[in-house]
């Protein structure tokens, strides 16, 4: 007697449906492999992105802020469309910054405003306050580079 509905697989059936199943399995596998490398890829290059347009974003505040900081220190009253691209990078890093750079950025604008109605100073002295540890700028750079070394320590 036979068994109606039992198909018999030869040898040589079985080996071929098995190598088939094992270039599929590995096929599958590189191909989830790669896929996970490029999402990591895709995220670190916007990570690294990410920190080079914060870092031109703060450097160019610097650059203003110092422009400013020197023009407040020799003059008694301010031009204040001289203020407008310091208060248009400060809103700009509002977009993405920490609070911490946020409040150190206002602390600039602050001092560079309050600094208008002090008394002006000579070339020496201003000089002379750049060295010390109170120049605002010294320490918006300062947290700005701890906030710059913690995102890339992401990448």
């Amino acid at each position: 007697m036979t068994a109606v509905g039992i198909a018999c697989v030869s040898p040589g059936d079985l080996t071929a449906m098995a190598a088939n199943f094992g270039s599929l399995v590995g096929a599958l596998g590189s191909s989830v492999s790669t896929w996970i490398t490029q999402i990591h890829q895709d995220r670190r290059g916007l990570l690294a992105n990410k920190v080079f347009r914060r870092e031109e974003l703060y450097s160019d505040f610097i650059n203003e802020s110092a422009r400013l900081v020197v023009d407040a220190l020799q003059h008694n009253e301010s031009d204040l469309q001289n203020l407008i691209p310091a208060y248009a990078l400060l809103n700009r890093m509002r977009l993405s910054s920490s609070t911490r750079v946020l409040a150190a950025g206002e602390e600039v604008v602050r001092e560079i405003i309050d600094s208008y109605a002090k008394p002006n100073l000579t070339a020496k002295e201003i000089e002379s306050r750049a060295a010390r540890e109170d120049d605002p700028l010294r320490k918006f750079s300062a947290i700005c580079r701890d906030e710059l070394e913690s995102m890339q320590t992401r990448i």
